[in-house]
Parts: C-alpha cells; structure tokens; sequence
C-alpha cells in the first residue's frame, strides 16, 4: 500500500464517500481513501430514519425567528437540490426512495405556532415554486384528527440501501475504504490513527459531523445525539406518510405496519450534547406517552427496536465546507438534514479541495 495519498477523508458517512466519489471522478488518476473507526459508518447517516424532507413550514416559520429570509430560502433550495441529486446519482430504486408527501401536526397548544406557519405558507410555496417549478408545494388539511400543513415534495427512504449504494458507487470509482480504522489526529500532510501509525497525504478532508470536535477541538460544531424507536406490528395502522411536529424536533412514519418514531431532542437539549450512543430515557418516556396518547391510543405495542444516532449542529443549521489550512478542509455541521445535504455538501467539498 503506497502512500501518500492525494486525499484521505477521515468519515465514511454521506458527505465523506460522496466527497471522494465526485473527486475521484474529478480526478480518475488520484488515489483517494476513506477512513472510518467502525466496521460500518458510526454517525448519522447509518443511524438516521429515513426521511428525505427539506423543511416543514413550522420548521421554516421558527428558523427566520433568528435568521434572514434569505438564509432560510438559501438553506431550503440547498436542501431541495441535494435530495434530487441524491435520487439521481444513486437512482430511487434502489434506495427505496418513497416521495409520499410529509405532513407536519399542530395541536392546541401550538395554535399560535400553526397561525404564525398559516401566515408563510404563500411565501414558502413561492421560494419552492422559484426552484421546482412546482406550484402549492404546501397547504393545509387535516390528518387523523390533527391540524396539517402539508409538503407533498417529501417522502423517505431506506438507509442502509442509500448506503450500500454509495458505497459501491463510490468503491466502483476506485475509492479504497478502510474500516476500523479510527483516527486521533489530523495534520498539515498527515493523518494519525489512534495506534500513532501516521498516513502521509497531500491533502485530507475531515468529515465527521456531529464528532468533529474530537479531532478540531475549537470547532463550532457540537454533538446532537437523536434516539428512534419501531414498533411491533399494529393492526390498520392509520399513519402512513412521512410526519412532523413540534417544529420538526418529533418525527414518525409507516414502516410497513410499523410505526417509526423518533426525535424530541428538545425535551433534554444538553442531555442529547453527546458523543456516546446511549438511549435518554428521559425522552424515550416522551415519545412512549406522545405515542400513546396522541397517535396510537388504544393499541397494543411494544418496542421492537431502538438506536441512536450522532448528528452535528453547527452555529446555524447551513453546513460548514471550508479550508482549516492548505491541506485541511472540513465539511460537516449538517443540522440534522444529513440524507437532503449531505451529498451536495461532499460534491462542494471536492471542487474546494480540487
């Protein structure tokens, strides 16, 4: 095995294999490797549930609270085009990708939040209108009960799929993996795994999302872990789509006659600052009773399953594609829309190194 390489990607998520991908075809005579301290990926990407959405209204409503208008449609059209180029590099058959439509619900307590959302709705359908082409992208109904505004552009998708995918892809191109191989430290034209072995490259990218800061400690971006749950079979079960409430902290769907439920981050926000994949059970109770007395009362179920999964916030929910110095770049700081992102983000990422 020859070294240097021309780029070592320490991150073998979405952005990190799509960042070689894209290189590497940018430069088919470069030798590129990814590396990754799992057997399999161990942040979000193979952790997530699935949803292939780009923003609900209540979601959009509370981001221009403290960002601009045009931050927020920036972000949205980012979003939008990272998913179509996601579906049309990997093809939707095979990641079982699903555009069922995502509805966001609103309860009595959040009266003024869905007004407030009611209120943008023209202003959001005319951003997407602007970038799809698609007229009335959001509207308002109602589902099972609840108040909705519905995004009929949304749907979901199946994870280990998308990465399977990417991984052949990426491996198709001549992108050398490596698993367990995890990385203590990143210099200028090196790369130092945690057994001192030191990697000589030219140029390295670090990729690591929510645990960037193990390896740029002044790095803004912090840790958000997200606990998901799925339920044993229910009888006629009436959810089916992709949903959101809450501002989007609280997300669920159809898993055949299943019930995927995750999110409520906000319920313990510096609880969930953390690198460890362990379950808070102070927001699994939340979600058990939010899905017993809200979605599915009167039903019988259990956990069948449960993870966790790391994502990476940075000072705004737009990620970080940037030069740390004339060998080191950094891309990550998804905000917890790694699946709509986190392709685009790894293709910016390789024209910035190339």
């Amino acid at each position: 095995m020859s070294f240097p390489r021309d780029l070592l990607i320490v991150g073998s998520g979405i952005t990190g294999l799509s960042a070689a991908l894209f290189y590497k075809r940018r430069n088919p005579d470069a030798s590129v490797m990814v590396l990754d301290r799992g057997f399999w990926p161990h942040g979000a990407t193979a952790r997530n549930a699935g949803f292939a959405c780009f923003g609900s209204a209540g979601e959009l409503t509370d981001d221009l609270i403290n960002e601009s208008e045009t931050e927020v449609k920036n972000r949205l059209e980012k979003r939008f085009n990272g998913l179509e180029l996601l579906k049309s590099e990997l093809g939707t058959e095979h990641i079982d990708y699903n555009m069922c439509g995502g509805y966001e619900l609103f309860g009595d307590f959040d009266e003024n939040h869905f007004q407030d959302s009611f209120a943008n709705l023209a202003m959001f359908n005319e951003w997407v209108q602007a970038f799809t082409g698609e007229s009335e992208s959001y509207k308002v109904g109602k589902k099972n009960g609840f108040k909705v505004i519905y995004n009929r552009l949304e749907g979901y998708l199946h994870s280990g799929k998308l990465m399977r995918r990417l991984l052949e892809k990426a491996s198709n191109e001549g992108v050398e993996i490596r698993w367990n191989t995890p990385v203590k430290e990143v210099r200028k034209g090196h790369v130092i795994l945690e057994d001192d072995l030191a990697l000589p490259c030219t140029n390295t990218l670090i990729a690591t999302n929510g645990f960037t800061k193990n390896l740029l400690p002044g790095c803004e971006i912090e840790p958000a872990r997200g606990y998901v749950f799925v339920t044993s079979p229910i009888e006629s079960l009436k959810w089916r789509g992709c949903f959101h409430y809450n501002k989007g902290y609280v997300y669920f769907r159809d898993v055949g006659d299943r019930l995927l439920l995750g999110g409520a981050r906000d319920v313990d926000i510096e609880g969930e600052r953390s690198f460890e994949n362990e379950i808070n059970h102070k927001i699994k109770n939340w979600l058990i009773d939010f899905a017993r007395e809200k979605l599915l009362p009167g039903s019988d179920w259990e956990i069948h399953n449960e993870w966790t999964g790391i994502m990476g916030f940075g000072p705004s929910k737009s990620p970080i594609c940037q030069k740390i110095n004339d060998q080191v770049y950094l891309a990550a700081g998804l905000g917890g829309m790694g699946v709509a992102l986190g392709m685009e983000l790894g293709q910016s990422a390789s024209e910035m190194i190339a």
